[in-house]
């Protein structure tokens, strides 16, 4: 085992500085500890951003309530993703969109985290183009349609139960990365923003 080992010191060490940022903030808790510890010390060889071990630490360590809830609270009071103000804290919510073209039919839901102005402007057009364009496909989208309108309806009922469940989904998907950036909020904006458009 100890060769085995060396030869994967070695190939991570070819590694480029970016694919050894991606394990440290999305792979650690799949990985051996053998090799978490090569990791790290790839990480300190490189001289790489030493939040990169708090994100090691984060996934490593059993995630607490006290601390999920403090993740939650600084998603929460960042920059609005989507139109950069802070005059209210982001919520998590839950947007279902149908497309229709002729014989094919896209259902798509998504979460998006945003202010709630925001929120509220994107299940706006998300009904009005499921309206306009989700009874086009036959038959998929004659029942698909009214099903997503009226589920996007009862959402509107359960929003803050929604929104903790985005919320608290995210930061647990995302502890790395947040970890990382903890004291860079600019950065965690930028990333809830590409998490958004996926």
């Amino acid at each position: 085992m100890a060769r085995d080992l060396e030869q994967i010191r070695k190939n991570y060490a070819e590694f480029d500085d970016y694919k050894i940022e991606h394990l440290a903030k999305n792979e650690i808790s799949s990985l051996d500890p053998e090799i978490v510890s090569i990791i790290m010390g790839e990480i300190k060889r490189r001289g790489l951003d030493s939040n990169l071990n708090h994100a090691i630490e984060a996934q490593i360590l059993p995630l607490t309530e006290k601390d999920l809830n403090e993740m939650k609270a600084k998603i929460s009071n960042l920059s609005c993703p989507e139109c950069g103000q802070r005059e209210s804290v982001l919520v998590g919510t839950l947007i279902r969109e149908v497309r229709s073209y002729i014989l094919l039919t896209h259902y798509k839901t998504s979460s998006l985290i945003s202010c709630q102005g925001c929120a509220k402007l994107k299940i706006k057009k998300a009904r009005i183009s499921t309206a306009l364009l989700g009874w086009w496909g036959i038959p998929a989208g004659l029942y698909r349609t009214p099903y997503a309108i009226i589920a996007s309806l009862n959402d509107d009922k359960k929003r803050d139960t929604q929104s903790d469940a985005i919320l608290t989904n995210f930061a647990t998907e995302n502890l790395g990365e947040i970890k990382t950036n903890w004291n860079n909020e600019a950065l965690l904006v930028d990333f809830i923003r590409r998490k958004n458009s996926q």
